[in-house]
């Protein structure tokens, strides 16, 4: 007998979306199964069961793992937008691939992008705790005492943030600016901007050095690489 999986399951390892938009498409009407539409949750198919989302056959794929070093000026998604570039047009791959997770339009550093929906939806979620490390060039001189705040929970605008480690890299007196380096560990949107304004550092320049231990390498802004075998596998774990 065929093993039984998931209808949104399904949808995400074709690398046609990720597990919980595959869940939006099903409710919205998009999903057929042996040309049936099927809009409840909870249903089940087997390897033998035909799956069409937006009417067209969905395949099992075999899965790319990309590594950019994101520059600024790109907008971290699949959609187009007038005079934003898009990191996708700098992959060079005719597969459907989407960003884990989004480095805003000025961020630099590390993107991964892959069309492995389920895993982007495990690597992004924040009770994974999937640690980022930046380094921030940030107005005016941190002391250590602000460093500290860094390292213990942060309570603002109704939300708490949770920073693993941060340090100073560098400080630029005549400029005064300082270059400090935060590690984080959940990835809310604009996370890092938002810790670094609370404790009165606004960031002027970032660029994200490494994500789940992934780091560029060698790689320089715009260039990417295939992940190796045993990156993709540490990840994974």
């Amino acid at each position: 007998m065929a093993q039984l999986e998931r209808l949104q399951k399904r949808i995400a390892q074709a690398g046609v979306a990720s597990r919980r938009k595959a869940e939006e498409m099903i409710v919205n009407g998009q999903v057929k199964v042996n040309g049936k539409i099927i809009t409840k949750l909870g249903k089940k198919v087997s390897s033998d069961d035909i799956v069409y989302v937006d009417n067209k056959k969905i395949n099992e794929e075999s899965f790319e793992y990309y590594l950019l070093n994101k520059p600024a000026g790109y907008v971290s998604s699949n959609r187009s937008y007038p005079n934003q570039p898009s990191v996708i047009e700098l992959i060079k791959t005719k597969t459907r691939i989407f960003s884990v997770g989004r480095l805003d339009q000025d961020t630099t550093g590390v993107l991964l992008l892959t069309n492995d929906g389920e895993l982007t939806q495990k690597l992004t979620h924040p009770k994974h705790r999937i640690k980022r490390t930046y380094a921030a060039w940030v107005k005016g001189i941190v002391n250590e005492d602000e460093i500290e705040q860094l390292t213990k929970p942060i309570r603002f605008d109704g939300e708490i943030y949770f920073p693993q480690a941060a340090r100073i890299l560098k400080v630029d007196q005549k400029r005064q600016e300082s270059l400090i380096e935060i590690t984080i560990a959940e990835g809310k949107n604009h996370e890092i901007k938002k810790i670094l304004d609370f404790i009165g550092h606004p960031v002027i320049k970032l660029n994200r050095d490494m994500f789940d231990g992934i780091t560029i390498g060698n790689l320089k802004k715009g260039q990417h690489r295939a992940l190796s075998e045993q990156e993709v596998e540490k990840i994974k774990r």
